[in-house]
């Protein structure tokens, strides 16, 4: 029996309002509607369907432009009906998943459905090992952060008002089950003085956080002065931990991406900031599913290399000789000791890398952000992954370019600037030999900067001591007489009996106040025995003795130098923030927030003005006093000419001159070259063997897939590929004519090779790995009937598509 039924349809390419389709009893309305070209709303019963060419319109408009939303796409090409708005939203739920289904076959067809197939192949420079390349210091190098300008809104008193369903079919994301396994491993440590205000008052903190019991990442670190900086770090955060973030669900993202751009994993940072059970996650996961030898950054990568060796996969980490290390921008906001150890410029192996890849990532995806807030939980993560997609696939487009930029960098470094460097070390006659040695005294005076020696320690404790024992002896022999040769003013004359009550009080006063300063007396004396014996003194120093006036002159200077340099501190932190405040390209929250810090700062360089004016004029013969009109007006470092008085003074240090500074630099730069020169040369050589495989592997696909309903798709997926290779191919080329490339021109073997099958991206030297703990499948699913006749509508289309 064949039947005629009328449906409202909506199409941009026309003006069809109603279309007419025939089908018989056995044919749904839903499927009989996709064979015309449109997706019915609803499987059951539809009364309104969106034409398929306008869904992938829409769907090509998102990727290119993530800030598109339904509403204005809507408004800009239907007539103003909410019904309308809301029918292309949920359509466009359904392509989506018609799209990953058709993908998963593909996938499948071309053998790239293996666990953790994405992570080992997106990349051929990190993943496309060939024989006989020469070696590197870090097989791969990978950058983890958060953004949380995607943040998402939670529902009203924590309840879900919008859809609950889960979205679990993105291998990006790491599921909330297997990032929870690392939320013990760092505990939070007690609430600390904000950093920023040295000096300052805190702002009371009312945060009311699920999650803040677990540490953040810096909190498994042990306290040190190498790790002083991360105290700038916990401060920067400090105005997120405020209870108005309490209103979002989600906060933002935490990411991995390896230094081309490839993106790894993606965490859902949930109720919470940036705890360090999410970049521990990611730790875990790479140790699973990399190598050894790999190097993973951080802006926070000093503190958290001991948060890792203290955690549960420190064995493991230090067992495949991993490290970590800052970003090149991020790491120029830590202490200089830090920095010699962890700052990309100072690390052997790394090339000319900055590690700020996600940087770029959250600056792109940000765009999202006005998307994001309002959507339910299933939307917010369907259009995160169709954003990463689609940056993933951009930056394979680009990856010849940016290898062939990189190598252009390196060369001109190479041809103007080592050139010139020859010629500054033969124009002040030193040596490269001279710059290494410099170095190394550099790093040693940083390890010993606001160390003392242990007798000038000692000396100090001894003094303090002894003026502690004098000054409460001689309170000890007042207490017994005072009260004796004390007679108050308003003194009547009493009966005996009143007098002795009243006095009674007084005495037993007196009496308690001369017992305990008896026993203060006794237990400093005890001490200064003690440390007596320690520095082998035979007689107690009299306040007339060298040895005691030598130490008290150190204790003055000493107090003197630690107010000099926390205002040198202060004053250096001040004109960098003014001076970034007036940068054209700040923007109006950010210049919010550093005037906000400035004031607090202003406030903490006049305490710090103070204290340096109380330990100048203790000094003998006294210093120069300051006057805080001045110091808060300077504009240059070099007006605060008095820090040529501090203990640890650089100024007559050959390593600290500006010239032999600058040459440093420049020796660092020129070695990471050479090394960068050395990375270009291997990974251009992966790129071009991998597409050279992959032609090959693709034409044995096809072959195999003449008579299958796949051949479509497949071939659709190879032609994209193949146009996408030979624009590599060109770049590549480009690469191989340029003079001073160094390497060979002609592709390379794939190590293991000859045990690998058909495929060349399947991972041959990677062992099989578990499920991808990022699959959210397991979740609880409806199983209604509703459900079930949504799959069998996505079956059907599937089927359609493949015909």
């Amino acid at each position: 029996m064949v039947g005629t039924l009328p449906f409202d349809v909506v199409n941009v390419y026309n003006l069809t309002r109603k279309v007419t389709i025939h089908r018989d009893k056995d044919t749904k309305a839903a499927s009989a509607l996709v064979r015309v070209g449109y997706l019915p709303v609803s499987p059951v019963s539809p009364s309104l369907a969106v034409s398929l060419r306008m869904l992938e319109l829409f769907y090509t408009l998102c990727l290119f432009k993530p800030n598109l939303s339904v509403e204005a796409f809507a408004k800009a090409s239907l007539p103003p009906l909410f019904s309308h708005c809301s029918a292309l939203s949920d359509t466009f739920d359904v392509y989506l998943a018609l799209c990953r289904k058709v993908d998963a076959h593909v996938a499948t067809e071309l053998g790239h459905n293996s666990p953790d197939y994405r992570v080992l192949n997106s990349c051929p420079p990190c993943n496309y090992e060939l024989e006989d390349e020469p070696p590197l210091t870090f097989t791969r190098m990978f950058v983890a952060d958060s953004n949380n300008s995607l943040k998402r809104m939670d529902g009203v008193g924590k309840r879900e008002v919008s859809d609950t369903c889960m979205f679990g079919e993105s291998d990006y994301y790491l599921s909330k089950e297997y990032v929870n396994t690392f939320a013990d491993e760092v505990k939070a440590r007690p609430p600390s003085k904000n950093a920023i205000d040295d000096g300052g008052e805190e702002e009371d903190f009312e945060g009311d956080w699920v999650d803040e019991v677990h540490g953040d990442p810096t909190n498994g670190a042990p306290s040190t002065e190498l790790l002083e900086c991360t105290k700038n770090w916990k401060a920067a955060a400090h105005d997120s931990l405020k209870k108005i973030w309490n209103a979002f669900r989600e906060s933002g993202y935490f990411a991995t991406a390896c230094h081309h751009g490839f993106i790894l994993w993606v965490v859902d940072m949930i109720r919470s900031g940036e705890l360090a059970k999410y970049p521990l996650a990611m730790v875990a996961k790479a140790l699973k599913v990399f190598g050894p030898q790999w190097l993973f950054g951080y802006d926070i990568g000093c503190s958290f290399s001991s948060t890792i060796h203290n955690s549960s996969l420190g064995p493991e980490f230090k067992e495949k000789c991993c490290r970590t290390c800052m970003n090149a921008f991020h790491g120029y906001s830590h202490n200089t000791l830090c920095q010699q150890i962890f700052h990309p410029l100072n690390i052997i192996g790394m090339g000319l890398e900055d590690l700020e890849t996600l940087e770029r990532l959250f600056s792109s995806s940000n765009q999202l952000s006005s998307l994001t807030c309002y959507m339910s939980s299933y939307r917010w993560r369907v259009f995160i992954d169709l954003f990463l997609w689609q940056w993933d696939h951009d930056k394979y487009q680009n990856l010849a370019t940016m290898l062939h930029n990189n190598y252009l960098q390196a060369l001109d470094i190479l041809e103007n600037k080592a050139s010139s460097f020859k010629a500054d070390l033969q124009a002040l006659n030193i040596t490269e030999d001279d710059i290494e040695t410099y170095l190394a005294d550099e790093t040693r005076h940083l390890a010993a900067l606001g160390t003392e020696k242990e007798e000038d320690l000692h000396a100090v404790v001894y003094v303090d001591l002894l003026r502690k024992y004098r000054e409460t002896s001689a309170a000890y022999e007042n207490s017994g007489t005072s009260f004796r040769l004390h007679i108050p003013e308003d003194y009547q004359f009493l009966s005996d009996t009143t007098s002795y009550s009243v006095n009674l009080s007084e005495t037993q006063k007196a009496e308690t106040r001369r017992r305990f300063l008896h026993e203060q007396a006794s237990k400093i004396l005890f001490e200064v025995v003690q440390i007596s014996t320690v520095m082998g003194i035979t007689h107690c120093w009299q306040p007339s003795d060298p040895e005691y006036l030598q130490a008290v002159e150190y204790i003055n200077t000493r107090k003197y130098r630690q107010a000099l340099e926390c205002l040198h501190k202060l004053v250096v932190q001040q004109l960098f923030e003014l001076h970034k405040m007036n940068l054209s390209n700040t923007g109006y929250k950010m210049q919010t927030h550093i005037s906000n810090a400035l004031q607090r700062r202003s406030k903490a360089i006049q305490n710090a003005v103070n204290a340096y004016n109380i330990a100048a004029v203790a000094l003998n013969p006294p210093r120069d006093m300051l006057d805080w009109s001045k110091v808060s007006h300077y504009t240059f470092l070099n007006q605060f000419n008095i820090l040529q008085g501090t203990q640890h003074s650089v100024f007559d240090q050959p390593w600290a001159k500006p010239m032999n500074w600058t040459l440093m630099k420049q020796h660092h730069r020129i070695a990471r070259t050479h090394e960068e020169i050395i990375r270009c040369n291997v990974e251009i050589r992966r790129l071009h063997t991998l597409i050279v495989d992959e032609g090959k592997h693709f034409d044995i696909i096809l072959a195999k897939l003449a008579d299958s309903p796949m051949l479509g798709p497949v071939t659709d997926y190879v032609r994209r590929r193949q146009a996408v290779n030979s624009l590599l191919l060109a770049r590549i080329n480009q690469t191989y004519d340029l003079e001073g490339y160094t390497s060979e021109r002609t592709p390379g073997t794939r190590k293991g090779s000859a045990n690998m099958q058909d495929d060349p991206n399947s991972a041959a030297t990677t062992p099989p790995q578990p499920t991808n703990p990022g699959s959210d499948i397991g979740e609880d699913e409806d199983d209604d009937e509703f459900t079930e006749e949504v799959d069998n509508v996505l079956d059907f289309m599937l089927n359609m598509s493949l015909q």
